[in-house]
């Protein structure tokens, strides 16, 4: 039995069943089983140093990182109740949304692949492994660190999901969920953008993506209520 397996039978089974989370699947179904979830840990190997952003360190700090956590705190439990679950750690419905690979079988997931951690990169990149071998391949074997003067390389086509679109959040935060509020772009950009330092992004770039997310959350009826609405917001906060 593999990991994920064990760990279905841990948490009460049925997870084959479940809807992928969110933007679980976002290549696994191009991928297929030759592409494993490979979990945030490994990506850490070489997304650690704050030369080239950090982005596991970015990631540890988001509500992501603590989101199978937080169905075994009281707040989630209670939310859970009126639902009708009693475990919202054993829950299908819960977890699709705040587990990595939930649903994904089981030979599409590393052995060392530890769901418990969350919502983790894959959730929004896709499935890693390939990636990493391909990386890894591309230098050498060695893997990135803090001290190696590496310039920037562009991931090509098909070797991951670098900069998945708002249709991957809207797959969970959405009316679906017990806890849903309309997004608010700004809030979004603040806290789970991790750039890649050595890429330079213009200003003008970086406002046109934050306008074309913002276009698709109100066409959705998922924004917060409009370009006017965050002008209000700006000037509130002296922007």
């Amino acid at each position: 039995m593999t990991s994920m397996g064990r760990w279905t039978a841990r948490t009460g089974g049925g997870l084959a069943a479940v809807m992928a989370l969110a933007a679980i699947g976002y290549l696994a179904a191009e991928e297929g089983a030759a592409n494993k979830y490979v979990g945030a840990a490994k990506c850490k190997n070489c997304h650690r140093s704050e030369r080239t952003g950090n982005q596991f360190g970015a990631w540890q700090k988001m509500k992501h990182a603590k989101a199978f956590a937080t169905l075994g705190e009281g707040e989630a439990k209670e939310i859970a109740k009126k639902q009708g679950i009693d475990d919202p750690q054993k829950s299908e419905k819960c977890l699709k949304c705040h587990v990595t690979a939930a649903g994904v079988p089981a030979d599409q997931v590393s052995k060392k692949f530890d769901p418990k951690q969350g919502v983790q990169c894959e959730s929004c990149h896709g499935a890693g492994e390939k990636h990493v071998k391909d990386r890894l391949a591309a230098a050498g074997g060695e893997e990135e660190t803090g001290d190696a003067e590496r310039p920037y390389v562009k991931i090509p086509e098909g070797e991951l999901g670098h900069e998945p679109g708002v249709d991957a959040c809207l797959k969970c935060h959405n009316s679906e969920s017990p806890t849903f509020k309309p997004l608010c772009i700004q809030e979004i950009f603040k806290e789970v953008m991790h750039f890649d330092p050595r890429k330079k992004r213009p200003e003008e770039k970086l406002a046109a993506e934050k306008k074309e997310w913002f276009d698709k959350l109100a066409a959705k009826g998922a924004g917060c209520g409009g370009p006017e609405k965050c002008k209000k917001c700006q000037k509130a906060a002296g922007k």
